[in-house]
């Protein structure tokens, strides 16, 4: 007769996961149907790009300390629910406020260019050193059809989208000029709007930090209490996003067909956005979440687990990883809504990263045994690159289908290969402490770096001279990270050194030979590593793990 154990992990379905999964797909649901969102919004209440890069400098420093907060506390006293029913509701209220922010009072000014058809009688040329942002023909006549035509600038050749020119204009195009409608503020800039947003934002981003945190170590933990595949549970977040970014871009069409053509209404993103959150209190409510054992010295312990080398290098790649993700998730509505991009469209490059994640996700614990967790984030910079790059190179916004392949490996698949390591690098009593870190160093951090540096190069080189430079980096840190490892880091692959007080350094041995399988897989006793020296031998594998508990 199999073990207990063994009929929970190979059983096609098992209940005591089904909650889980509800809350994977509400929780993400949610956060694709308005986050991807908030950067145009920003723009349509009237803050500058300059505004948008400065708030996001400051969630830089704010909603960082969220993440770790949150896996210290939980590790600490070995209770999630509270924790996540308390970040939900607070996501939730404080995210809904931004909605009620006024939008900034707007002069407009005009200023013309000359613009002609290009010799090859296919595109335009625009005179000027930078891409105009709102732009019509200045011409009399209407036509019921239209011709779209990509257009360049006249010095430099850099790509600024396509134009739609009605047919009766074409004849005069030659001697025509372009007016360029110019939205600027009223007053002056860093005003009562900018900071009522930045009070608000600021809240409202620490507790979606905090919820997302939450769920990966529950997720671990509830894997390995009752038998499963972390890969595969955390696919439900990537059904979420991919429904729900698209379905509120649809939304959005939808509610602003009747307003003023330069206005959008972003109303069903965030009563989406709510109504999903809602349903996930209930489902929260109802998942048979364990409590883990607390541990007294979580600062000693994790201080010691960031002495590591091996752990130092992944959370300053992780680091690099997210400066890049951040500027793509910032910037990518703002570079396809400049392409001339309906609302919809916006949503599917969501929907396109996380459906082509399905299958990976499935294949993910043989990918990862196969090849490491080392190369595949260095595969995630790569990946990276061609997604950044790519969209500096198209000027028609349907081809952001083949582009969005990468998020597959850049996003989804970097975080799961990301949490597994981190629960190959940490004993079970820190998992959730480093996975907050780790989150707190990937998405407030280096996502907050990104987007303030990606809106200053934007400001000053335009938008795809920015994507280029951004690009390109991203392929050097790839191919830092891999010398690093081969030139330094490889040498704890296959034995432990002594640590500064002389004890062996059996974790940095232990952790490379324990398979970076989907479910961290641990013995009766807990931890298979032992982080804290020869005199704290409770950490180590002679004491063992109290059982979880259902509450």
């Amino acid at each position: 007769m199999p073990p207990v154990e063994e009929t929970k992990r190979t059983r096609w379905f098992n209940p005591q996961l089904v909650q889980l999964k509800v809350t994977l797909f509400l929780v993400f649901g949610a956060t694709s149907a308005l986050t991807p969102y908030l950067t145009i919004h920003m723009q349509s209440i009237g803050l500058t790009v300059e505004e948008v890069a400065s708030v996001y400098l400051t969630l830089l420093f704010t909603s960082c300390l969220s993440p770790p907060l949150t896996g210290f506390l939980i590790d600490r006293f070995g209770r999630y629910k509270p924790v996540l029913l308390s970040s939900i509701v607070l996501n939730a209220l404080s995210h809904h406020l931004i909605h009620f922010i006024p939008a900034r009072s707007v002069t407009e000014t005009h200023r013309y260019r000359s613009v002609q058809v290009a010799r090859d009688a296919a595109s335009l040329l625009i005179e000027g050193a930078i891409c105009p942002s709102n732009f019509n023909l200045n011409i009399s006549c209407s036509s019921n059809s239209s011709s779209v035509y990509p257009a360049y600038l006249s010095t430099g050749g850099t790509s600024c989208g396509n134009y739609s020119i009605p047919e009766c204009a074409l004849a005069d195009l030659t001697s025509g000029t372009l007016s360029v409608r110019e939205q600027l503020p009223a007053g002056s800039e860093y005003d009562g709007t900018f900071w009522t947003y930045l009070a608000v934002r600021f809240v409202a981003a620490s507790m979606l930090a905090s919820t997302l945190t939450i769920t990966d170590p529950i997720a671990l933990d509830m894997v390995e209490q009752h038998g499963g595949d972390f890969g595969r549970e955390k696919l439900y977040s990537s059904v979420g996003m991919a429904i729900f970014t698209p379905l509120t871009g649809l939304m959005i069409d939808a509610c602003s067909s009747g307003s003023g053509p330069t206005e959008t209404v972003y109303t069903p993103a965030f009563y989406t956005y709510d109504l999903l959150l809602l349903g996930s209190l209930v489902s929260v409510s109802l998942m048979p979440i364990g409590r883990k054992t607390p541990s007294e010295s979580v600062m000693s312990d994790t201080g010691r687990i960031l002495r590591l080398p091996p752990v130092l290098a992944f959370l300053v790649f992780l680091f690099l990883l997210g400066n890049f993700w951040g500027f793509i998730e910032s910037y990518l509505f703002v570079i396809m809504k400049a392409m001339g991009s309906p609302n919809y469209l916006l949503g599917l490059t969501y929907t396109v990263g996380t459906v082509a994640s399905i299958p990976m996700m499935y294949l993910l614990e043989r990918i990862t045994r196969r090849v490491g967790h080392v190369n595949l984030l260095v595969t995630a910079f790569f990946a990276h690159a061609l997604r950044i790059l790519g969209y500096s190179w198209i000027s028609n916004p349907f081809w952001c289908f083949p582009i969005e392949l990468n998020e597959a490996i850049s996003c989804y698949f970097m975080w799961v290969v990301a949490t597994t390591y981190c629960a190959v690098l940490a004993p079970n009593n820190l998992v959730a402490t480093l996975i907050g870190i780790a989150g707190m160093v990937h998405f407030c951090l280096g996502k907050g770096v990104g987007s303030f540096a990606g809106g200053f190069l934007i400001a000053r080189v335009g938008l795809r001279l920015a994507f280029r430079y951004v690009g390109y980096t991203a392929v050097c840190c790839g191919v830092l990270y891999k010398l690093v490892h081969v030139v330094w880091l490889h040498r704890y692959d296959g034995c432990g050194t002594a640590d500064s007080s002389g004890a062996p350094e059996r974790a940095v041995q232990e952790m490379v030979k324990r398979r970076a399988s989907i479910v961290p897989k641990v013995d009766q006793f807990g931890s298979a590593v032992s982080f804290t020296g020869l005199a704290r031998p409770k950490l180590g594998t002679t004491d063992e793990q109290a059982p979880l508990e259902k509450g």
